[in-house]
């Protein structure tokens, strides 16, 4: 019975179904190399052996490398794996129904992401690989994928109108280069809120509660009294 292909056709159709399994396999790969990566790197820092991390994400040290030829690749795609999402979601909320609402949950989203990704950054910056290139794309990618959405709040009345891309981008940056060790994260999500405020039209957030950090004993008060 025939079946509608000359065996050529079959014979060509083969290695397509083939290539597309090999393509899925190693973009699996891929993801499963940054997971590992970007895990261990949290724990052990930057120096972390590239033998772990092919053991981690349960890939040879070979196919590491044919991803990522160097550290300083490795890095960039870190980069590009963290920031990369948030352009689409920043893409996502300028089309909500809710605008404004929908920029406030961004901002919030964005401060939690850069504060996680803080040390990791930090230690690829003092290990003096150059990442500006890559930065510099990525991050302009989001600051106009953020301006769209800034807009579209600001149309629907929700934000400030005088308020700007610019003034976003400092007050984040401001946010994201805070020290975890000395902001801890219910610290952080007030000073966002207080941020937001500063945004929104007519708008007055109660505050997360935080537990207060009880302040060192003043030497001067609490030394011996001179007569």
């Amino acid at each position: 019975m025939s079946t509608g292909t000359t065996r050529r056709e079959r014979r060509d159709a083969a290695p397509v179904g083939c290539e597309r399994h090999m393509r899925a396999d190693a973009v699996r790969n891929r993801e499963r190399i940054l997971e590992a990566a970007t895990t261990l790197m949290a724990v052990h820092g930057i120096d972390v052996p590239i033998d772990e991390i092919a053991e981690r994400a349960q890939v040879g040290v070979g196919t590491v490398y044919r991803n990522f030829p160097t550290k300083r690749a490795l890095f960039e795609a870190l980069l590009l794996a963290r920031i990369t999402p948030l352009v689409s979601a920043a893409r996502t909320a300028a089309a909500a129904d809710e605008p404004g609402e929908a920029f406030v949950g961004f901002v919030r989203n964005l401060c939690d992401e850069f504060a996680d990704f803080k040390a990791l950054a930090d230690a690829m910056v003092a290990s003096g690989v150059d990442l500006s290139a890559a930065k510099n794309q990525i991050s302009g990618e989001l600051i106009e994928a953020v301006a769209q959405l800034l807009e579209r709040a600001q149309v629907s009345g929700r934000i400030r109108p005088d308020v700007t891309i610019s003034d976003v981008s400092a007050m984040m940056a401001g946010l994201s280069h805070t020290d975890p060790m000395l902001m801890d994260p219910s610290q952080r999500k007030r000073c966002v809120a207080l941020v937001c405020d500063s945004l929104l039209v007519g708008a007055r957030s109660v505050l997360p509660q935080c537990a207060l950090k009880q302040s060192p004993p003043d030497p001067v008060r609490t030394g011996p009294r001179s007569c």
